[in-house]
């Protein structure tokens, strides 16, 4: 029996404090010569913003986006995608290529940094000449 590899599904999520917090998508990861396309290191250079967004609108399987008019949801198409405000399908796309590429997200504002390191409490300043010799 072989296996099946499934993939990977991306939740995007925008939290306070974020300008779009609340907004929620979710798309699918890419094959690996698409990942690649889309970082301008495939056989075809998609790593412009324009492809990008259109490789993106492909990718996308769900949004909760709402017509601000109407209040109907958006249709999840990529004509739709090229319809909305370009700072939040830029911000959708940016976000998107983070989790393909296996940026963490942020720590949560709750999260310490920790204790300083001790390399960072030594002396940087340069020795003083010994001027007896």
């Amino acid at each position: 029996m072989g296996y099946q590899h499934k993939r990977k599904k991306i939740n995007v999520r925008f939290e306070e404090p974020h300008d779009y917090a609340g907004f929620e998508a979710v798309l699918r990861g890419q094959h690996l010569g698409g990942f690649l396309n889309l970082l301008g290191i495939g056989e075809v250079d998609m790593s412009n913003i324009s492809d990008q967004l259109t490789a993106m609108g492909t990718a996308l399987i769900s949004w909760n986006l709402e017509d601000e008019d109407t209040g109907e949801p958006v249709p999840v198409t990529p004509e739709a995608v090229m319809d909305q405000d370009q700072d939040l399908m830029i911000a959708l796309c940016a976000a998107w290529l983070d989790a393909l590429k296996g940026v963490p997200a942020p720590l949560e504002p709750s999260s310490t940094d920790g204790p300083p390191s001790l390399e960072a409490s030594l002396p940087m300043e340069p020795l003083s000449e010994n001027l007896a010799s």
